[in-house]
């Protein structure tokens, strides 16, 4: 009797695929929403195993009539791509607690497919997608062993097919997605949650702030120079600019605001780049010192020159810039901005101000004040270390004095601190510096441990000068555990690649790998349609003749699949064994006998043998197999696919004919 009731082996499959479905959600479902589907699950499965049926449909109803107030408790709302993922995962959980029938494996069949592409939407890495199509794959194998009849198919061969049904439904999927019309902004502009975003600088800076960052691995961004690439001295990548100190933190105060940047003047050659963000929960773009041009409308420069978005960056962007490394001020320095640069508390730090009053005394010219600070951080034992001492309210005192142990925000706020003390207007500027080449992709990888503060001073007649102050240690005291570093300045990136070269080559290829995923997929828009348009040499690219060849394109993919499905029901014109029958014939004719029509098997067998004595004993034997293959009752002396593995092998050469 056949019964349409599902088995344990189906209930576990379909829970299998729809556990790794949902795992892919793990870090954005509430946990009591997959406990809901695990315990589910666990309960269905067990009672399959004692051969008992779906629970009363009482229990279902109030496990429905729970779990829907709490996702509306937690959500506010059932639509959306999290709320309507969360409830197609309970949805999923409770049908398989009242899986019966065949039916009920096919609803939660749909639902792992909706799941899948949730996560797809959530994500935007190309191993997320992988990941989700292997899952979808093993799905639709689990659908053909749950939906076979007679005997299920075996794994191998359910797996097979359900690849194929993928690998059709391929060309299908690049049509759509090159060709369905797009928005103006890309697929993957659903808003996120900003808490996934990574931090990087912040705009604040406490000793030991940035020592952190410096033990990330992660990229902050990317970058893609047009034309020449600055030296390493001038790759600096503008962020916060802090300005207001209270003797021990920085803070970025009023100098991002009140209009617009002072003119400045260029002194050097013009650099042109793209820079690849990634997305962090603040509003600057890191840009190379001193942007000039920039093509983000939504982004504006701030009186400090720093490039400001009007929202965090939660998403990646593109932003293609222009920038002088050497620039000059044209105006003077602004009573207020001076004030507020010289300023800072009366009662911390008193050592550092009694030496650079003494240091002022010594040296009244600027610049070689500076140089005598410099000169000091220098000659005395002065280290670069990741693991610095901690310090307490007299920060800068404490270091300059006792430890002088610090990494780049240590030496920063210290030289800032000293300058204004001895009158001349400083603030501390964080961003990065140097990066990464990636000589697969030729770009640069800034990652969050070539986080960098450095400092910048007001000079009369040439305005804000930068100097850092970390680049004045002296390489050989970089302390250990900074992995063999060239000097004090030098990334731990860097230094990590030349301990590893082969582990960072495949790293770099890698991350190529993942750029051209986000700048081929992700950034895929209506600007990118456009110019496939053009590729395609169709004049005046628009809409309409956009939506006009995917209409073509589709139709010819659908006549490409119609013809596939028919080739695939319709019944085969010659059995498999007369098939390799007819290739062994095909050898023995391009080896000088062939066979005549009239000739069956064994009388073609007979002629061969006397024809060519050499091939007489292989041809007999492969004759009378094919025979009893097919007319007679199946045998157990050989098997269809040895008969197949012989006629392979067999390779008979032309007869040499004799004077």
């Amino acid at each position: 009797m056949i019964t349409d009731r599902v088995s344990y082996e189906q209930l576990l499959g379909i829970s299998g695929c729809l556990g790794l479905a949902l795992l892919a959600h793990v870090t954005a479902l509430p946990l009591w929403v997959l406990a809901i589907v695990v315990v589910c699950g666990v309960i269905r499965l067990l009672l399959a195993r004692r051969g008992s049926g779906a629970p009363p449909r009482g229990i279902l109803i109030a496990l429905a009539a729970l779990a829907m107030p709490l996702l509306f408790l937690r959500f506010h709302t059932f639509n959306g791509l999290a709320a309507g993922t969360a409830l197609l995962s309970v949805t999923a959980g409770l049908k398989l607690l009242e899986t019966k029938t065949q039916r009920d494996i096919y609803i939660i069949t749909l639902i792992i497919y909706f799941v899948s592409l949730a996560a797809l939407l959530e994500g935007d890495s190309f191993w997320l997608l992988g990941y989700l199509i292997g899952v979808c794959w093993l799905t639709t194998a689990t659908l053909l062993r749950a939906t076979s009849s007679g005997s299920a198919h075996g794994w191998q061969r359910s797996l097979r097919y359900g690849g194929r049904v993928l690998a059709q439904a391929l060309p299908l999927t690049l049509v759509l997605w090159l060709l369905f019309p797009r928005l103006a902004s890309p697929l993957w502009q659903i808003p996120s949650d900003s808490r996934t975003a990574a931090s990087g600088l912040s705009d604040t800076m406490s000793p030991g702030d940035i020592t952190q960052l410096a033990l990330s691995d992660e990229v902050a961004f990317r970058v893609r120079f047009d034309t020449g690439v600055p030296p390493a001295s001038d790759r600096y990548w503008r962020g916060p600019v802090l300005d207001t100190f209270d003797g021990h933190t920085w803070t970025r105060g009023t100098s991002g605001t009140g209009g617009a940047p002072p003119p400045q003047e260029p002194q050097g050659p013009a650099y042109h780049y793209t820079v690849m963000m990634e997305p962090h929960q603040h509003r600057w773009i890191f840009m190379l010192d001193w942007p000039s041009t920039w093509d983000q409308p939504r982004a504006e420069l701030s009186n400090d020159y720093t490039l400001m978005q009007r929202d965090p960056l939660s998403r990646p962007i593109d932003v293609v810039g222009t920038s002088y490394t050497r620039v000059q001020y044209s105006e003077p320095l602004k009573p207020g901005t001076r004030r507020r640069d010289l300023r800072q508390p009366a009662d911390r730090n008193p050592r550092t101000q009694q030496l650079a009053q003494e240091m002022r005394g010594a040296h009244p010219d600027d610049m070689d004040l500076v140089s005598a600070v410099l000169g000091m951080f220098h000659q005395q034992p002065f280290y670069y270390t990741l693991t610095p001492p901690k310090l307490a309210d007299n920060s800068v005192d404490e270091f300059l004095f006792d430890t002088k142990r610090g990494f780049c925000g240590h030496y920063a706020s210290a030289f800032a601190a000293l300058m204004r003390a001895a009158g001349i207007p400083a603030r501390v500027v964080t961003g990065y510096h140097g990066g990464m080449l990636n000589p697969y992709g030729d770009y640069w990888i800034l990652r969050q441990s070539d986080a960098h503060a450095w400092t910048e001073i007001w000079i009369e007649g040439r305005g804000w000068v930068r100097v850092d102050p970390t680049a004045a240690i002296a390489p050989e005291r970089v302390e250990k555990g900074l992995s063999n570093a060239a000097g004090a300045d030098d990334s731990l990136a860097s230094r990590w690649q030349r301990k590893t070269p082969w582990f960072a080559g495949a790293r770099l290829r890698l991350d190529l790998l993942r750029e051209m995923w986000r700048e081929r997929i992700l950034d895929f828009n209506q600007d990118s349609q456009r110019k496939l348009l053009e590729f395609l040499k169709i004049p005046e690219p628009d809409g309409q003749k956009l939506v006009l060849v995917m209409g073509t394109a589709m139709a010819l993919v659908l006549v490409w699949l119609t013809w596939q499905v028919h080739r695939e029901l319709a019944p085969p014109s010659k059995d498999v064994a007369g098939r390799t029958y007819a290739r062994l014939c095909a050898k023995l004719a391009a080896a000088g006998v062939a066979r005549k029509p009239h000739e069956g098997a064994e009388a073609y067998a007979i002629r061969v043998a006397h024809e060519r004595p050499d091939l007489a004993k292989t041809v007999t034997a492969l004759c009378r197999h094919y025979s009893a293959l097919r007319y007679a009752t199946p045998s157990r002396s050989i098997t269809l696919g040895q008969f197949q593995a012989s006629v392979r092998a067999f390779r008979p050469k032309r007869a040499m004919r004799t004077l």
